[in-house]
């Protein structure tokens, strides 16, 4: 079967190497040729259905290309073996107890201009027009009806071009007319982009074609919702890169990268990112990473794209965004650290007993996250060794893993998290926990720091109560830049290690740096893309410590995190 070998051999040359691509796509390989092996196993719920595979790859046949290098062509031999590995993917894998349910329904193609996404996704809703349950709906919405049509386009080209499928659909002649199939009487439409009109419309499927050039989520949730009584639903994203601020995708890409990190789960995600990595936005590495559709003619292209935006300022953006797919919002802020540079830090233990500590409090407002780190320098290792805890309202657990796509039942079991309070977080228990820290690890707290607007008055406790002196750290980017440089700089060199702490990973990937006038570092909670509270309390403590033995960002030092 064409479709499935050229996808298994995709999967394998990008596993191996041998595909210039990037880590999102050889994990999604990976899981691919992994999954294929246990889908035997009883305790996995899920299977490749070649049967059904087969009769998508024999429809296939049937079609022709439209346009460009392969107009009139047969499309299964022509396949790229990216669009073999996507088409694969969506169609081959389902439900073991209900083979008519897709595995996958959250799918998304991000990938560079000229790589005919919009054929491969019409091919996708055609298919899906021919095989799934009769009287289904189809669309696609965009940021405007004209653009939303394109995808509606391609499908009618490809019909002109393909007379052997062709007598199977009929369409009008208006460009936003519906495509209908006449075996299963359903049908294809373009929508608006206003999110009121599209309420009232129960979508099979539907396609947020140039997802990154929406702002906000109101239309693609309002399609989303229409999907509840559907019994296959599927979402489709498709998009190049866009200089704009505030585009839903780069959340979307956020979360999609956590599931790839294995910081979230998702079994029912499918994602293809292919971008330039900022190391190689101006060589050919880049080039094949955005561009995976193999043609020599676009990458001639783009290389004299290249040449002319190393000369004029003002074709960088298009060169950039378009053909590199490199996002370039102005105010977004920078991660502040990666999890491919945090991950090899890690450490198993630590011997605290006896050690002189500094305790750093981020107390949040009392129903979010609040978080307590403690760190140490060790004068023989010249290393800082930091342990962290969160503390989250018991009676918001379920609703905050929901929420922020974090298991916190599993980090409470595994103690990097304690559940305190009902509705709002028990001050005094984070209180008594602090008090506890010097006998329950045998140290000797020298100072703390805490954020004025939330910890005052447990400030105030904790130095009645324990003698803790107790310093306002102010949260200001002239005060935090030294210890942020430290941090930052400390990871960087490999010298910052800790305990296997999924929250810890998950606050540090969540977390955006920002400068202000004088180019003090900073990180930003509202930018920051989640919660970052554990970083903010080692920060805190970070600078206390930096501050009573002098250290700084130069001085040859390791940051251990517990």
């Amino acid at each position: 079967m064409i479709l499935l070998d050229r996808a298994i051999r995709y999967a394998e040359r990008v596993v191996a190497g041998k595909e210039i691509t990037t880590k999102e796509v050889i994990i999604q390989c990976k899981w691919f040729l992994i999954d294929l092996k246990k889908q035997n196993n009883d305790d996995f719920k899920f299977y490749f259905d070649e049967d059904k595979l087969k009769i998508i790859n024999n429809l296939l046949k049937l079609f022709n290309f439209a346009t460009g290098f392969v107009a009139g062509k047969q499309v299964l031999e022509n396949l790229a073996d990216f669009q073999c590995f996507f088409l694969a993917n969506i169609f081959g894998w389902r439900f073991k107890d209900k083979p008519e349910k897709f595995r996958y329904n959250d799918i998304t193609l991000y990938i560079a201009r000229k790589n005919a996404k919009t054929a491969l996704v019409g091919i996708a809703f055609l298919l899906l027009m021919l095989t799934e349950q009769d009287y289904s709906e189809f669309y696609s919405i965009c940021l405007n009806r004209e653009l939303a049509a394109e995808i509606r386009k391609a499908m009618v080209q490809i019909l002109e071009a393909s007379p052997l499928i062709a007598k199977h659909f009929t369409w009008s002649e208006t460009e936003i007319g519906p495509v209908k199939c006449k075996i299963t009487k359903s049908f294809f439409k373009p929508r608006t982009a206003e999110s009121g009109k599209n309420n009232s419309i129960r979508p099979s499927a539907f396609v947020s074609d140039e997802h990154g050039n929406f702002k906000d989520n109101s239309n693609f949730t309002a399609m989303k919702s229409g999907q509840k009584n559907v019994i296959n639903p599927l979402l489709f994203r498709t998009t190049t890169a866009y200089a704009i601020d505030n585009s839903i995708m780069q959340d979307d890409l956020e979360y999609m990268k956590k599931v790839f990190n294995g910081l979230v789960k998702n079994e029912r995600q499918f994602a293809l990112l292919y971008y330039a990595e900022e190391e190689h936005l101006w060589d050919d590495i880049g080039m094949y990473q955005a561009n995976p559709l193999r043609i020599e003619e676009n990458y001639e292209t783009i290389r004299e794209d290249r040449d002319r935006a190393l000369e004029q300022q003002s074709l960088v953006e298009e060169y950039l965004t378009k053909s590199m797919n490199y996002f370039m919002p102005a105010n977004s802020g920078e991660a502040f650290i990666t999890i491919d540079e945090l991950k090899p830090c890690k450490i198993n233990k630590f011997n605290w007993k006896g050690r002189e500590v500094y305790i750093g409090v981020d107390l949040a407002e009392t129903d979010d996250n609040t978080a307590v780190s403690m760190l140490t320098y060790d004068e023989d290792t010249k290393k800082i060794i930091a342990k962290s805890w969160a503390f989250v309202p018991k009676e918001r657990v379920e609703m905050k893993s929901k929420k922020e796509q974090v298991d916190y039942k599993e980090q409470i079991r595994q103690k990097n998290c304690y559940a305190c309070g009902d509705d709002v977080i028990d001050y005094e228990f984070v209180e008594d926990f602090i008090l506890n820290i010097e006998e329950e690890y045998k140290v000797e707290i020298v100072k703390l720091g805490y954020d004025r607007r939330n910890a005052l008055s447990s400030a105030q406790k904790l130095e009645s109560k324990g003698n803790i002196e107790c310093v306002e750290v102010v949260q200001h980017s002239r005060i935090l830049h030294a210890p942020i440089k430290l941090l930052k700089e400390s990871i960087l060199s490999k010298s910052f290690n800790y305990l296997d702490n999924k929250l810890l990973e998950i606050n540090f990937e969540n977390a955006r740096e920002t400068k202000d006038t004088n180019l003090n570092k900073y990180l930003n909670k509202k930018k920051s893309k989640g919660k970052i509270d554990l970083v903010m309390s080692i920060i805190d403590a970070l600078y206390l410590l930096q501050e009573d033995i002098m250290l700084d960002s130069e001085m040859d030092c390791t940051i251990q995190v517990i």
